[in-house]
């Protein structure tokens, strides 16, 4: 029914003209002009009754526009069939200003997924890390755990110092008048850890159960709230009570505080938890040493409609997850040059390893059957109290972007696997301490 005529623009860009008979221009056309019939009221006509070529001379310009609309949806997707192409992304749809006499015709620019052929991966070198749980590993968990579990015991007369929990009510002013966000009845506060603007805590060093305190500070000029971002307050703050800071005694009591019958179970726990993060940190660490050999061994080159595209998407996944935390984007953030440069360095790898990954799959005739999914589902399920983890598993099922999520993990975990047993790997241990060192610099 209709043509295609392909002609190749560059590296993975063609152009697919399409050409559609006068007959099915036609056909469409009288059912546009039925539809129209039907519903058209105009003077002097009964609704249904008006003459066809008083309806042509009346709508022909929107007769013929909506005649086009329903040719591209009608044989959009099969153009692209007919084509052979397999788009990488949205075809770009171009309607020529000039129709010929008979027929219908449009073009679209299709981009594709770049070829690769893959390399002989017995030739990929790079190192396979397993990373274990020493004994100073649990060590510094109970260490982290004796400082963080603190209660804290209120003293009528204490003077409060750093480390002391205050509870105070406080209500901010500028320039005289009360802001949002500047109030605020019976609320906790660590001196020292720095969760209020700078230059506060210390001006409660000192202070007792009862103490009117009078708290002048600055907003920092990059504060999050545009509009107090660099101006002076001033909070008129009454301390409710000084509570000392007491840690357990021993691993014993810290156990007990935490629920456990006695240190044993508390370091038994944390040998479970830090063994699960090193198995992680194992597939993580190969993960990232067989990609970058993998990247290494092939060059690929990519459409640029197919790199902006994507950048497009990364730029809004980082805006989104700013958005998440809180954070506001600088104004001039998406003009950066590095952070223009960063995205496109990001998107560069993403795309260049799904074509490889890709590649390997069908090599390796790799696949993820509802048994494997449903085995994951129960392992990412384990990180919820267990009467939430049906409700949990139901809701990720009925999520498809969580699914195809859930999926593309495991693929990649088994693109991952097959590398690793077909490359030539030099097995290194590293200490989870050592790993997560790497990770904080990184």
């Amino acid at each position: 029914m209709i043509q295609t005529d392909v002609k190749e623009l560059g590296a993975n860009e063609y152009q697919v003209h399409v050409t559609v008979p006068q007959g099915e221009y036609d056909r469409i056309y009288n059912e546009q002009l039925l539809k129209l019939s039907r519903q058209a009221k105009l003077p002097g006509f009964r609704p249904g009754k008006t003459p066809p070529a008083h309806l042509k001379q009346q709508f022909g310009p929107k007769l013929h526009e909506d005649t086009v609309s329903e040719l591209v949806q009608a044989h959009y997707v099969a153009a692209i069939e007919s084509s052979g192409l397999t788009p990488a992304v949205q075809p770009m749809l171009d309607l020529p200003a000039t129709q010929p006499a008979a027929g219908f015709e449009f073009t679209m620019k299709v981009t594709t997924w770049p070829t690769v052929d893959l390399t002989d991966l017995s030739k990929l070198k790079f190192d396979a890390t397993t990373v274990e749980v020493e004994t100073s590993d649990i060590d510094a968990v109970i260490e982290r755990l004796q400082k963080s579990q603190v209660k804290f015991e209120i003293e009528a007369e204490r003077k409060a110092e750093n480390g002391d929990q205050l509870h105070i009510d406080f209500v901010g002013v500028i320039d005289g008048e009360e802001f949002d966000g500047g109030k605020g009845e019976d609320v906790p506060l660590v001196l020292g850890e720095g969760r209020f603007i700078p230059g506060f805590e210390e001006q409660l060093i000192g202070a007792v159960a009862g103490d009117e305190v009078n708290v002048e500070v600055s907003f920092p000029v990059d504060y999050q709230a545009a509009h107090l971002a660099g101006k002076d307050a001033s909070f008129a703050t009454v301390v409710k009570s000084v509570g000392k800071p007491e840690t357990a005694e021993n691993e014993d009591a810290l156990a007990v505080m935490l629920g456990f019958d006695d240190g044993a179970g508390l370091r038994a726990d944390a040998e479970q938890r830090l063994d699960e993060e090193a198995e992680q940190a194992t597939f993580s660490a190969t993960r990232e040493a067989a990609l970058d050999a993998l990247l290494a061994a092939h060059e690929i080159s990519l459409p640029e409609t197919l790199l902006e595209q994507d950048m497009r998407e990364t730029t809004r996944r980082v805006l989104e997850n700013m958005k998440q935390q809180g954070m506001q984007a600088p104004a001039d953030m998406l003009k950066d040059d590095a952070f223009k440069q960063e995205v496109r360095t990001r998107s560069e790898r993403g795309l260049k390893l799904s074509v490889l990954l890709q590649k390997v799959r069908e090599i390796a005739d790799l696949n993820v059957d509802a048994a494997e999914i449903d085995a994951e589902l129960d392992r990412q399920s384990q990180q919820y109290p267990e009467e939430q983890r049906e409700q949990f598993k139901t809701w990720i099922r009925g999520q498809q972007e969580q699914m195809a999520s859930v999926s593309e993990g495991l693929l990649e975990r088994k693109c991952i696997e097959y590398i690793a047993s077909e490359a030539k790997t030099k097995a290194v241990t590293k200490a989870l301490s050592a790993w997560q060192a790497e990770q904080e610099q990184g």
